[in-house]
């Protein structure tokens, strides 16, 4: 596909600088079709797509989801099954360890956060702008 200039698009706002794809405007896509063929328009140009915004890269040696997984495991499980665990055997009836050890667990999933910030493997979180307040 040639760039080319475009002798017709001048004035109007327009630049007259601005190149245009060899064989006119671009052509409508697949979902632009009334119940045509989904493929390439005619005149052989293909139909612009649309530009994704990229996804940030994952350094190399990065963890992935499964690490951050099993450290949740043994950052918020396993402490409040062992502190159940730990007051069954000191003797405390089931409900009262039952209920330490869930608190334990929401005590793990509040700084599990703040872990994984510490670990770098997530970034922080920016400052939030100030709100307008009347005073």
């Amino acid at each position: 596909m040639a760039l080319e200039e475009n002798p017709a698009r001048s004035g109007g706002g327009s630049r007259p600088d601005s190149p245009v794809v060899a064989g006119g405007p671009a052509a409508p896509g697949p979902a632009d079709h009334a119940g045509g063929p989904a493929g390439p328009p005619p005149g052989g140009a293909r139909p612009v797509r649309p530009v994704r915004p990229v996804r940030p890269v994952r350094p190399e040696g990065a963890p992935g989801m499964g690490s951050i997984f099993v450290l949740a495991f043994l950052a918020i499980l396993v402490p409040g099954l062992v502190a159940y665990s730990l007051l069954r055997w000191c003797g405390l009836a089931i409900g009262p360890a039952g209920l330490l050890g869930l608190l334990v667990i929401i005590v793990g999933l509040g700084f599990f956060p703040s872990v994984l910030q510490r670990l770098g493997w997530v970034r922080r979180r920016r400052g939030r702008p100030a709100r307008n307040r009347r005073a």
